[in-house]
């Protein structure tokens, strides 16, 4: 955490006198109440610093906790409860290099109960429902305005979702269109990258390997592949996304 907060009277605390074989022990029996919390992740340390000062004072009702990463906030031993919002950046390019289960378990990791809201760089719509799925609340591109940012963190903590225009209208079109594009273009990149060893005809296990991932993450996206092209193998999926030199 990058600062640490003064050091406060706990609202709701009492004294409990404990009888103990060297006399009388006191012991403090807190009952934290401290404000909602948004709680901002983010390697990038100037845009980490400028966006917890815009969100201290576009929502001042909410404590602002800043980390450079999940593994700080980890260390840091500071959890979240239920209606605390986590703001985290994610990069799916990243995602491909050091092993698409370490993104994949962000969410997990987490744990239940917050409402998660994710910064990326990409509006590619099979990644942003893919995390959406996985149980985010929101997908803040980072080509929007903090006013549009703000407003769709917002969105999220009165209990809604956020997911740009943008993705909606990317999936929009004729069915003729679809058709006619490389089919690849929908794919996430973990998914693209299992693909490519799938046209290599490796295996499982093999994929798994060489991707840093569980063989069961790779079976989920070959299934994934299989319902995104309406095929009913992974032959065929292989077959239809076959370029010709």
């Amino acid at each position: 955490m990058e600062k640490s907060p003064p050091s406060r009277d706990i609202p709701g605390s009492r004294e409990i006198a404990i009888e103990g074989s060297g006399g009388h022990l006191k012991a403090i029996e807190a009952t934290v109440r401290r404000a909602p919390a948004i709680i901002l992740v983010d390697p990038r340390q100037l845009v980490r610093e400028c966006f917890s000062r815009c969100l201290a004072e576009a929502i001042p009702d909410h404590e602002i906790i800043t980390f450079a990463s999940i593994d700080a906030w980890d260390r840091a031993g500071i959890g979240h409860r239920d209606g605390d919002m986590v703001v985290l950046y994610y990069d799916p390019r990243e995602a491909v290099r050091s092993g698409p289960q370490r993104e994949a378990a962000l969410l997990s990791r987490i744990g239940p109960g917050a409402n998660v809201v994710l910064l990326c760089d990409s509006e590619d719509p099979g990644e942003i429902i893919e995390r959406l799925n996985e149980g985010a609340r929101g997908y803040i591109p980072t080509n929007v305005s903090l006013k549009v940012a703000i407003e769709a963190m917002r969105l999220v903590r009165a209990g809604g979702v956020f997911v740009p225009a943008s993705c909606l209208l990317q999936r929009r079109g004729p069915a003729d269109e679809t058709a006619s594009a490389d089919p690849r273009s929908q794919f996430t990149p973990r998914q693209t990258a299992v693909l490519e060893r799938l046209q290599k005809g490796k295996a499982n296990k093999v994929i798994a390997f060489e991707l840093n991932m569980q063989e069961s993450t790779v079976k989920v996206h070959v299934r994934n592949l299989i319902k995104k092209l309406g095929v009913t193998n992974r032959t065929e999926v292989v077959a239809r996304t076959y370029r010709r030199p």
